[in-house]
């Protein structure tokens, strides 16, 4: 009998253990997520990790300047949602926001990119401005 209970138990840990492999019905193999997941749960905002970033000024006229952010995001599902930016003064304020959805469980990885995002110009005056990308900090002069 006590044989007999033992098995039991160890046929019903292996197929918990088989099943906690397998993902859930609305999944496939490689974890993405079934058109009838989209959309619950609200997704995770956070910003964007900057190690660095470089100023290019394009020959325009106006003036255009782009702004090359080389960063990271914590998670294989992390993406870039979008930019904000905001001027204080002579300081102007550049925040990558990246979303992630909620419900998702995902590969804890240092995921690092390079993006080139636009920086507004056309309500600034020529002068010596610092543009802030989440903390990190460079001066420019627009002609």
């Amino acid at each position: 009998m006590i044989a007999e209970t033992s098995r039991l138990i160890l046929a019903a840990a292996v197929m918990l253990a088989v099943l906690a492999g397998c993902p859930p019905a609305n999944q496939g193999a490689d974890g993405a997520a079934g058109a009838d997941t989209a959309g619950q749960g609200k997704p995770i905002l956070r910003l964007a990790g900057v190690e660095e970033f470089d100023i290019v000024m394009l020959e325009s006229e106006p003036v255009q300047l782009r702004v090359v952010v080389y960063g990271w995001m914590s998670d294989s599902c992390t993406t870039i949602r979008n930019f904000e930016q905001s001027r204080e003064g002579a300081t102007v304020r550049l925040r990558i926001i990246t979303t992630r959805p909620a419900d998702l469980m995902c590969v804890q990885m240092i995921k690092r990119f390079r993006e080139t995002f636009p920086l507004e110009t056309k309500d600034l005056p020529p002068g010596t401005y610092t543009l802030d990308v989440s903390g990190k900090t460079q001066v420019f002069t627009l002609p």
